[in-house]
């Protein structure tokens, strides 16, 4: 009968043991609180591809359903041929500036032969995103195909870390500002390039490059002129964003 009640008290020590676990790591302590609510909108924005799977290895050579196609908008994000077996090197992006990751964040990556960077106006796919506690990673995938050296075929695969201090108090429309101007539609991408808008400008430079707007909304210190391609935000009477 003691070691009836011995198992008897280990089973339920165990038992507490167990259930306290799962309480405890339910929500990871690096999530943010509106995790879920943010990573729906954010596929919303930005519908994910799909790509094939062999055994228990991922196929990113095969698209088995296409989501959104973006354009890359600033140079320097870190791409490998997609099927590495290495851990692709992050790309951080935070205060308007690229930087591939270093340190103990780069550690655990590698790189091959064919590493690069991906080229302003390359077409890029969205595979995979990752609500973070003050960061959103997006997982790159070239649209267009390449034929390497040695005959194979790949596409790229990149890691971007959108670092975004104060995430739990952002809109999802706070978000994508910030992601279009590192990715983005590229109707958006191109219309900026090609018509050259630039922050700082007053609303009579922005009419001289792009044209007259089909729309504006006044708001006192704040306007927004419309076009068809784009917005143009104006603060006290100077361009602040475009999306």
């Amino acid at each position: 009968m003691f070691f009836a009640l011995l198992r008897s008290s280990s089973l339920r020590a165990l038992t507490i043991t167990v259930a306290a676990a799962a309480v405890t790591f339910s929500v990871p302590a690096f999530a943010a609180p509106n995790t879920k609510a943010m990573y729906e909108a954010l596929v919303a924005d930005y519908p994910l591809t799909q790509v094939g799977q062999v055994m228990f290895n991922i196929d990113y050579t095969r698209i088995t359903r296409p989501g959104a196609i973006l354009a890359v908008r600033l140079p320097g994000i870190y791409a490998d041929v997609a099927n590495t077996k290495n851990a692709i090197v992050n790309t951080n992006y935070a205060d308007g500036q690229i930087a591939q990751a270093t340190g103990f964040a780069a550690a655990f990556g590698g790189t091959t032969a064919h590493s690069r960077t991906l080229n302003p106006n390359e077409k890029v796919y969205v595979t995979q995103i990752f609500v973070k506690k003050n960061a959103v990673q997006l997982e790159l995938l070239t649209v267009d195909v390449a034929t390497l050296g040695d005959g194979i075929s790949t596409r790229y695969r990149a890691e971007l870390n959108v670092k975004l201090p104060g995430l739990d108090t952002m809109t999802p429309d706070d978000v994508k500002k910030t992601i279009d101007t590192v990715i983005a539609d590229p109707a958006v991408a191109s219309a900026v390039e090609s018509k050259t808008v630039k922050l700082g400008m007053t609303p009579a430079e922005v009419k001289q490059s792009l044209g007259n707007p089909d729309k504006i909304v006044d708001l006192g210190t704040k306007q927004v002129f419309i076009y068809k391609d784009m917005k143009v935000i104006l603060i006290d009477g100077k361009v602040s964003d475009v999306q």
